[in-house]
């Protein structure tokens, strides 16, 4: 049975140097040498597999595992949204709905791209973030905010802008779920905790 190592340089700064050489590689390929994503991604995987071999003396066989299981999650993950955004975008636009949309929004709110935005990106997309999170707001808020007339990266950059918001509670909420339920402490409780922790 393989145990990891928390500490395997003996220096704690080490590790974590360590640790970092794959994500400092993968940065290096894709911002210095410009190499395309997949041929990085690939190049770092390996990096990362090969540190895990040689610092923390991880099997090869568990090592490849736990890649291959973290990228077919991320990917699934990844997948399902651009998937159902996609899906999304193009009903709407098959069906005439985006013009009746469009319409709808100006009729009843404003002609104002900054109210737009504000109702759409960060209220719409809230919404979207607190019922399904995990990037949902980029893939379908984006598109509509195109459709009624932004330019496609000023929609994607109101749509990230305005995502922060919702997005920041969900990392914050996400620990503190998960904390209550290891624990077995109450939920409010955990919260408390949180906050105090977080003043201090």
């Amino acid at each position: 049975m393989y145990v990891q190592q928390l500490n395997p340089a003996g220096n704690v700064a080490l590790t974590i140097v360590l640790s970092l050489v794959p994500l400092i590689v993968l940065f290096l390929l894709l911002i210095v040498l410009r190499l395309t994503a997949w041929l990085a991604s690939l190049i770092g995987a390996i990096v990362a597999i090969l540190v895990a071999a040689g610092v923390w003396r991880t099997p090869i066989v568990y090592a490849s595992e736990s890649f291959l299981i973290g990228a077919l999650t991320g990917t699934w993950a990844i997948s399902w949204i651009v998937f159902w955004g996609l899906t999304f975008y193009n009903t709407l636009v098959l069906t005439g709905k985006y013009n009746a949309f469009k319409e709808w929004v100006v009729r009843n709110a404003t002609e104002d791209t900054r109210i737009q935005a504000i109702l759409l990106a960060w209220s719409f997309g809230a919404l979207f973030e607190g019922l399904v999170g995990f990037g949902y707001p980029w893939a379908l808020v984006s598109p509509v905010l195109i459709a009624i007339g932004f330019e496609e990266l000023t929609a994607l950059k109101v749509t990230a802008i305005a995502n922060n918001a919702p997005v920041s509670y969900g990392a914050l909420g996400t620990p503190i779920i998960i904390l209550s339920a290891v624990t077995g402490l109450p939920l409010l409780f955990v919260l408390l905790l949180w906050q105090k922790w977080w003043l201090f």
